[in-house]
């Protein structure tokens, strides 16, 4: 039988954890709005603001109204002194790191491009780059890493991505942890992406998401509930291998007419380049106005739209949000399969699912990473120094 006094300690630190979470992501910015959207009293709020005020996790701030009688009313930020994180991505042909603040602005980035050869390779330049980035940080309270899957959330581990010259089996939340002594939190890389976006991006007011980032491959992220799915062991969802068509091309993975088949981006820049004679990049045909590029284009968004209505069918998400090369994307192809989810989605037909590009662009995947560890302050951990009697 747990103690109750157990119990009352975990909750403090949660309590903690949200009042972090609610100042951060600027959905509060006053203890009576904190008090309003936790329910707790303005005495519980009082003293857990109270204490991270003196542990310099917040700091207040005057709140101007306007012109009016009597002082104006205090507001709360997150202070300046406050903890900082850092993240990983492992990507194909690149890896990324940043420092962040726990605001998920920008303080370092680094970006190696580059084709891993073999796993050593990709280690020691992980290593590199984090020695890089972490050098005279002294507020790093935790690292946070999102990778190319699949992945074991659970082990911490890279499983055996395609297309990454046979890389595999690399443990990568213990590699970190033994180099640099800090909390570790690891994510498949478009699940972190949509942790990132729910908190601080396009995802925000949202509980059920669906991500989809395109690019070598076809990933996602989803968020039901307002928390990202995974498998008993671990494993995080693979979108792009849905068969869209039982009996189409035979996919690496094993399986036929798999969706990134026909959508990736290698796929569909081949296709512009032969139908139209240039030697473009993927970015540059997608700004033209052509008539062979629209006919690809319409063909591609019919190919994902079939995969993404089996997926919502099941997920009934409220909202898709699209990264990688998706960012190149005309408003009018975000707008053209929309419109084309819309009429064809099953379950949950009163409601109209938006689709949007991510908030942060290129680098919502590594802001992910950092996005994974910020999260286990929000849920209570990683915060230092005496919890007192704060309710």
């Amino acid at each position: 039988m747990q103690k109750l006094g157990l119990n009352k300690d975990k909750q403090k630190k949660v309590n903690r954890g949200l009042i972090l979470k609610l100042i951060a992501t600027q959905q509060c910015t006053s203890r009576i709005d904190l008090s309003r959207s936790t329910g707790l009293t303005k005495t519980a709020i009082s003293q857990i603001v109270g204490s991270l005020i003196a542990q310099d996790y917040l700091i207040e701030t005057e709140k101007e109204y306007g012109e009016g009688v009597g002082r104006n009313p205090m507001g709360l930020n997150i202070s300046p002194n406050a903890p900082c994180f850092a993240g990983l991505l492992i990507d194909r042909g690149r890896c990324e790191a940043v420092i962040c603040d726990i605001q998920l602005n920008i303080i370092k980035h680094v970006k190696i491009v580059r084709e891993w050869a073999s796993k050593d390779e990709l280690i020691s330049c992980v290593y590199r780059m984090m020695d890089q980035i972490l050098s005279g940080e002294t507020r790093v309270s935790g690292i946070g890493v999102s990778s190319i899957g699949p992945v074991s959330v659970r082990e911490g581990k890279i499983i055996h991505p395609l297309y990454f010259n046979d890389i595999q089996d690399i443990e990568i939340r213990r590699l970190i942890e033994e180099r640099y002594h800090l909390p570790v939190a690891f994510d498949h890389d478009n699940q972190s992406a949509a942790l990132a976006e729910q908190l601080y991006g396009n995802g925000r007011g949202y509980e059920d998401i669906l991500l989809v980032s395109i690019s070598r491959g076809v990933g996602c992220g989803i968020t039901v509930g307002g928390s990202r799915i995974h498998s008993y062991t671990g494993y995080a969802p693979e979108i792009g291998h849905i068969s869209i068509d039982r009996n189409g091309l035979r996919c690496p993975c094993g399986n036929v007419g798999c969706l990134e088949m026909y959508v990736n981006s290698p796929v569909i820049l081949e296709r512009f380049r032969r139908s139209t004679g240039l030697n473009l990049s993927y970015a540059d045909f997608c700004s033209r106005d052509s008539e062979e590029v629209r006919v690809i284009m319409d063909e591609m968004i019919d190919n994902l739209a079939a995969g993404l209505v089996t997926t919502l069918n099941i997920t009934n998400s409220q909202i898709i949000l699209l990264g990688g090369d998706c960012g190149y994307w005309k408003d009018s192809y975000i707008r053209r399969l929309e419109e084309e989810i819309n009429r064809r989605k099953f379950g949950n037909r009163e409601m109209w699912i938006p689709v949007k590009k991510n908030f942060f662009g290129e680098h919502t995947a590594v802001l992910g990473a950092a996005s994974n560890v910020i999260n286990r302050m929000f849920h209570g951990e990683l915060i230092e120094g005496n919890q007192g009697n704060v309710s």
